[in-house]
C-alpha cells in the first residue's frame, strides 16, 4: 500500500488520504475538490486547511488521531525545525500517493514553487 512518511521526533507516521477523508475535507471546505486548497491562484493554503489535510491523511494508518493531537504534532514539528512551507511540500506528496497525480507532476509543481520563491 502506498503512503508517504512523516517523522516528528522519535515518532513516525504513515500518511495517505483515503476516499472517505477526501470527502470529509471537501465537506469542511464547502464542496469542490480537496485539491482546490492548493490550486487557488496566488494564495497559499491557510493553516487550518493545511492541518485539516494533515489530520485527514493520518486517519488511514493512525485511526482516530484527534484534530487537537494534529495541532500538537504540528507544534512539535516546528519546534524541531520544520516549517509551514515544508509541510506544504509533504502534503503534495500525500496527494501523489493518494492517487491525485503522478510523481512527475509533483516535481514540476515543486520547481514552480521554487521559482516563485526566487522571484520574491
Amino acid at each position: 500500500m502506498r503512503y508517504t512518511e512523516f517523522k516528528v521526533g522519535d515518532k513516525e507516521f504513515k500518511l495517505r488520504l483515503a476516499a472517505n477523508e477526501m470527502v470529509n475535507i471537501e465537506r469542511k471546505i464547502g464542496g469542490g475538490n480537496v485539491l482546490s486548497i492548493f490550486l487557488k491562484e496566488e494564495r497559499i493554503p491557510s493553516m487550518e486547511e493545511l492541518l485539516m489535510v494533515l489530520h485527514g491523511s493520518l486517519q488511514k494508518f493512525h485511526h482516530k488521531f484527534a484534530l487537537k493531537d494534529t495541532y500538537d504534532l504540528y507544534d512539535e514539528y516546528v519546534d524541531e525545525g520544520g516549517t509551514f512551507e515544508d509541510l506544504i511540500e509533504l502534503m503534495l506528496e500525500v496527494f501523489e500517493v493518494s492517487g491525485f497525480f503522478k510523481k512527475e507532476d509533483i516535481e514540476e509543481g515543486k520547481a514552480k514553487l521554487q521559482k516563485s520563491k526566487e522571484e520574491e
